[in-house]
């Protein structure tokens, strides 16, 4: 039987109230798979709004980045409700829930994110400088109160509950048992517990998540762009690996990659419309795999 957790803490006077942006924050670049020029605004929202997305210039409601809108979209996570869709969110969803920000209206012009440089960072530093302000409602949580683990032939994801009230991240990266052209780009694994206080996690996130960049290999690289996707990015926007390492770069950390990994995590796990407190731990492991460990804790979840 798994263990059941009854919470000792209080979720309230741990976390706190609701935060929206003091005001309006912008980051301008390009979509990495559509090469497209956009300009994205993050809109301070009203309590109990949670994150949306809204396409410039339409007459729709905003879309919840909640799990029921997500749409299948291979290497990257996706929102779709009627005529609007929304790629690769991820990144932006991890920086907004790294910089606690529960309530956030995202105003798009395009269908696509920008790319920027392939993390968190630019989105983070953008919301940083707009200021965050407390709000009348409390934050909202849901705590896991049993484990939750799904097995698959390469990898496995699982939700431990937390006993403390913390949230925590661990990604192992294997790629032994796959084809890679580089040694540096074989085994290797990151874990992060974030504090309850904003004033503690939100410069943690900034300093060891955020600039976590996207990575591939040259092999992958050059598929992408047979496929005539990707054509505006270059190595030095993401990191590629070919067999001497980085191609055109340089790591950020020496585990980048499962950091990166770890950025994803928060990014899709923030589709349960709140703060999930669990530890997380995957290992070889993408979107698809969170998304179906967060359908599978919701119905384990419940109110603090």
């Amino acid at each position: 039987m798994p263990e059941i957790l009854r919470p000792s803490f209080n979720t309230k006077e741990l976390y706190g109230p609701q935060r929206t942006l003091a005001r309006r924050a912008a980051v301008a670049g390009f979509g990495f798979w559509t090469g497209k020029d956009v300009l994205l605004e993050f809109l301070p929202a009203p309590e109990n709004f949670g994150i949306r997305f809204l396409r410039t210039g339409l007459d729709q409601d905003p879309v919840p980045a909640l799990l029921e809108y997500r749409a299948e979209k291979p290497h990257q996570s996706s929102l779709k409700a009627g005529p609007q869709r929304f790629d690769m969110v991820e990144h932006v969803l991890a920086a907004l829930s790294g910089m606690r920000i529960d309530n956030c209206l995202v105003r798009i012009d395009g269908e696509e994110m920008p790319g920027i440089d392939g993390s968190a960072r630019v989105f983070a530093e953008a919301i940083r400088e707009a200021g965050a302000v407390g709000q009348n409602e409390p934050k909202r949580i849901r705590v896991l109160r049993e484990p939750v683990r799904l097995e698959w032939d390469w990898g496995w994801i699982e939700a431990l509950p937390s006993e403390k009230g913390e949230v925590s991240y661990r990604y192992e990266l294997d790629y032994t048992n796959f084809e890679s052209p580089s040694s540096a780009l074989r085994k290797e694994s990151f874990e992060i517990l974030f504090p309850a206080d904003p004033a503690a996690a939100v410069p943690l996130f900034e300093k060891e998540v955020a600039p976590a960049r996207t990575f591939l290999t040259i092999a992958e690289a050059r598929k992408l762009l047979e496929l005539g996707l990707c054509t505006r990015v270059t190595p030095k926007d993401v990191v590629v690996f070919d067999a001497d390492g980085p191609v055109e770069n340089t790591l950020r950390f020496s585990d980048e990659c499962s950091r990166h990994k770890a950025l994803d995590m928060m990014g899709d796990f923030s589709m349960g419309g709140a703060l999930i407190l669990a530890r997380f731990r995957a290992h070889c492991t993408g979107h698809v795999q969170n998304a179906e460990l967060l359908k599978a804790i919701l119905g384990k979840t419940g109110p603090a």
